[in-house]
């Protein structure tokens, strides 16, 4: 018995688009994120829920694609390493072609351009920028949080009066001569 690989949830087919500039179709889909967009501090968990809100476009280049996508993405805030939940409201948009295009004596391709196979477009690579790049750098719980006390550890929030001794060390020498009389 042969076992075949799941289809992946991005893959939309586009075969009643191609040739056809002008054509448009509509991509409204819920499907479970088959692996972590994001990154370590944040992210869109495996098997949340992310919903996709696309329009598919034929133009004579290829499939303009553009629209939303909505998920909730889940890490650690920078300061106090408590979990953060954020709504994520991304722009996605991309051109697909079924020849690479270069730019004007550029062999580099353009950003916004994806290849495809003429019939099936996958959307991964364009819903993963599209979340990945509206992702704070340095996700927050709230933006006043205090954080972490950076001696002990001590969380801020816990005790807003937290303090430390701190001994100018040009003195350090001196206080060492009074730690000795205490003994």
């Amino acid at each position: 018995m042969t076992h075949r690989p799941e289809v992946s949830p991005y893959r939309v087919p586009v075969r009643d688009l191609i040739r056809r500039p002008g054509a448009q179709h509509q991509v409204i889909e819920t499907f479970p994120t088959p692996v972590v967009l994001g990154t370590d501090v944040i992210g869109v968990p495996e098997g949340k829920d992310i919903e996709l809100d696309l329009s598919l476009e034929s133009l004579s280049e290829g499939i303009w694609v553009s629209g939303t996508v909505h998920a909730l993405a889940v890490g650690e805030c920078g300061r106090c390493l408590d979990e953060v939940r954020l709504d994520v409201d991304a722009s996605v948009q991309g051109l697909f072609t079924t020849s690479p295009m270069a730019q004007d004596g550029d062999d580099e391709e353009p950003e916004d351009v994806f290849e495809f196979d003429g019939e099936t477009l996958d959307l991964e690579d364009v819903v993963r920028d599209a979340v990945v790049t509206s992702l704070p750098f340095t996700p927050l719980c709230r933006p006043d949080c205090p954080g972490l006390c950076d001696q002990c550890g001590a969380r801020l929030e816990d005790d807003p009066d937290h303090t430390h001794e701190v001994i100018d060390p040009r003195w350090s020498a001196l206080q060492s001569l009074t730690e000795e009389k205490e003994s």
